[in-house]
């Protein structure tokens, strides 16, 4: 392995300045132009002006919230007291407490999707986009909740570890209503839109806003965009190959150093604003049923909110599945309820600040570039050198969101294609990492990235509706044990 790094490094330094001259970023942003267009003709089929997946998506959250009849807020007391170890115990199979499978799900989807990504859907939708992307985070829990439960159902153990994921339950779940074929066909395409989704998505856009934010501070950096981007792709190669463990670990130091920089930055940012409070909560609002708002009206601004939503907390993507199947418990609906907080955290807290911050100072308007560089401009507001906390954040945000997402995808892999070519994965994310972080083309990377992640919700989102009569079952014998005292 240290052979394949050392090619890796050695590959990368070969792109210097003559392939900047050469045009080759450019054929690079137009091949990613391309590709988004293509994905959005043959996928994104409209019905009443709105993409059919959004549409899908959001009656799934509705339809699951109203299911479970609002299980976000009637357990939301308890789910917090399993996060926080009440129920923990060594004597349970799984590699991880419940505690480092929050943070490690919770890395994934706290990255620079909650930071850039709320400034695309403003750049995208208007203003407006912010409050559908809390809407849909608060709907959103209802997923969260069902998909890992039903993960947790199904787990089983591998050659090395436990392991399970959509993929599991869609092939297990359909065989139990006698479609064994159709089960193994549909898990097959899920695993297939994870594996792409998480080199087209969650590698690309991270690894490219990490370069964009630590740019601009040397003239010799700036003028050999390569060297970034050869670091990320090294350093994101020597922890993912730790697996899980080692994942975990990172995360578990990573998140809530990086949480708590940025809420108080943001924090700050608005109280340095405070002044212009009550016309940033105006304008949210009321562009978000403004007909006329940015963005193709009410309808770009709901579709941008949701895309970026989901996107942003992976609720009904079922990624998280795949990390908290590995839990250290026996109960599926416990480890459901932890990681139904998940979705209250990145979407409904930090989207929140971070879609106040930008709209507060104005910084949506100012044209200073896509994604993190407007979250950066709103941080600019306070002082010139408070930017320096978005610095040091932000790269760890994405590079802890990189390597937690990029574990479940190599567990679609492994499901495709067995653990033996698992380095061939491997390799492919560190390719992308650094091609991405040359790209110039933000916005088309983020639309990649969030078109694979809505296929990924059509898939799952169908079946979680389909199996939503299995969880409630699940559920209602849990309430029972519980409420008898007969819950360890």
């Amino acid at each position: 392995m240290i052979y394949r790094l050392l090619c890796v490094v050695l590959f990368c330094l070969l792109f210097n300045d003559a392939y900047a001259t050469s045009g080759f970023y450019a054929s690079y942003d137009a091949l990613l132009k391309g590709i988004n267009n293509f994905m959005n003709e043959v996928l994104f089929f409209k019905i009443f002006y709105v993409p059919f997946i959004i549409l899908l998506v959001a009656f799934g959250y509705i339809f699951l919230t109203l299911r479970f009849k609002f299980l976000n807020i009637r357990m939301f007391k308890h789910a917090f007291a399993i996060l926080c170890g009440k129920y923990d115990t060594d004597h349970h199979d799984g590699h991880i407490t419940h505690f480092q499978a929050f943070i490690t799900a919770l890395s994934s989807t706290v990255g620079l999707g909650t930071v850039a990504g709320v400034a695309i859907a403003v750049s995208m939708g208007g203003p407006g986009a912010v409050p559908w992307m809390m809407i849909t985070g608060f709907f959103g829990m209802s997923a969260k909740f069902a998909e890992v439960t039903l993960a947790f159902r199904h787990r089983t153990e591998g050659q090395e570890q436990l392991f399970s994921g959509p993929f599991q339950y869609i092939r297990n779940g359909l065989e139990e209503f006698g479609f064994k074929k159709l089960g193994i066909v549909l898990a097959a395409v899920y695993a297939v839109f994870l594996v792409l989704s998480g080199l087209g998505g969650s590698v690309a856009f991270q690894t490219n806003q990490m370069v964009s934010i630590l740019s601009g501070y040397s003239n010799w950096v700036d003028g050999h965009p390569w060297f970034l981007s050869s670091i990320i792709s090294v350093l994101l190669a020597l922890v993912i190959i730790g697996g899980i463990r080692r994942i975990a670990r990172v995360s578990s130091a990573l998140v809530p150093v990086m949480s708590l920089i940025y809420v108080l930055s943001c924090i700050t940012i608005i109280v340095f604003n405070v002044h212009n409070f009550g016309n940033a909560f105006k304008i949210l609002f009321s562009n978000m049923i403004n007909f006329n708002a940015v963005g193709g009206g009410l309808v770009g601004t709901f579709v941008a909110g949701i895309q970026r939503a989901i996107f942003a907390s992976e609720a009904g993507v079922g990624s998280a599945s795949i990390t908290h199947a590995v839990a250290k418990d026996e109960e599926p609906v416990r480890t459901g309820l932890v990681a139904m907080i998940e979705p209250c955290f990145d979407t409904m807290l930090i989207c929140c600040l971070t879609g106040i911050t930008i709209v507060i100072t104005g910084a949506y308007q100012t044209g200073v570039g896509e994604g993190i560089l407007i979250t950066h401009k709103a941080f600019e507001t306070v002082s010139s050198w408070f930017p320096i906390l978005l610095t040091v954040a932000a790269p760890l945000f994405a590079f802890s969101s990189v390597i937690a997402f990029v574990y479940c995808c190599e567990m679609g892999w492994l499901y495709l294609f067995g653990a033996k070519s698992v380095v061939v994965y491997r390799l492919a994310v560190v390719v992308v990492a650094f091609f991405s972080g040359l790209s110039k083309d933000i916005v088309a990377i983020a639309n990649i990235g969030g078109t694979l992640f809505s296929c990924l919700a059509l898939v799952n989102m169908t079946a979680l509706i389909l199996f939503s009569g299995q969880i409630n079952d699940e559920v209602q014998c849990y309430l029972k044990r519980l409420r008898g005292n007969k819950i360890n």
